[in-house]
């Protein structure tokens, strides 16, 4: 499988941290792409995905890296990230911020983070899709990392969701569904955003850093 073209080259992310510890994905894309190209479902059914509980409120940093597992979703293969909803009566929303690697965007890569909430019989309920996501730069924040983000609402007096799961267009990735699917984030608005491949496009990649935020759904979308 090939990754989708964008009309930007392809460089080398140079990946932040401690150069003590192992890193959670290849800095260079292409060695991305041929550990995704070479990953297998882990399941076939999202009961089995290893769910990982969110707070009541707070942050939780996360990695789909190497080592995360690969889902066959209606938009194709992806590695994923699951969570568990906290345990709430009130409404409350879910943030889920990618941040870029590499050079500052337009020059370097991101995880394009979509989300798929599921009841508590693991039904999905709804999916955000490719619109839903907005560059958040965090200006404000010193030493603020720039992303993309996307927010989500939860209102557990109105419905049973009970699970989030992050993952990303297997068409970015360039191995999307042989055909369309009852579900698929695929919308035709959607694929018309693909097309466009416009010089504010940051480059797709299969693996990412992201920042999770829970907070009250009265409180301003964090930064």
């Amino acid at each position: 499988m090939r990754p989708f073209r964008w009309h930007l080259a392809l460089p080398a992310a140079v990946l932040a941290g401690c150069a003590a510890a192992p890193s959670p994905y290849p800095a260079d894309l292409e060695s991305r792409f041929s550990q995704y190209s070479a990953a297998a479902a882990c399941c076939d059914d999202p009961g089995a995905f290893p769910w990982v509980p969110l707070p009541g409120s707070g942050t939780v940093e996360f990695v789909i890296g190497s080592e995360s597992p690969a889902f066959e979703f209606q938009s194709g293969l992806s590695r994923f990230a699951a969570f568990r909803l906290p345990e709430t009566q009130e409404p409350f929303k879910v943030q889920v911020k990618s941040f870029f690697d590499g050079p500052s965007g337009p020059d370097g890569s991101v995880f394009y983070p979509v989300l798929a909430m599921m009841d508590d019989a693991f039904i999905v309920t709804r999916v955000s899709s490719l619109e839903n996501i907005r560059l958040d730069q965090a200006l404000a924040t010193p030493g603020g990392k720039g992303g993309l983000a996307v927010v989500a609402p939860f209102d557990p007096g109105y419905s049973r969701e009970r699970y989030l799961v992050v993952f990303t267009p297997a068409v970015l990735l360039g191995a999307p569904p042989a055909e369309r699917r009852e579900g698929d984030v695929l919308t035709s608005p959607a694929l018309e955003w693909v097309g466009r491949r416009n010089e504010d496009v940051v480059t797709p990649s299969p693996f990412g850093r992201l920042r999770i935020t829970v907070a009250p759904a009265n409180l301003p979308d964090p930064g």
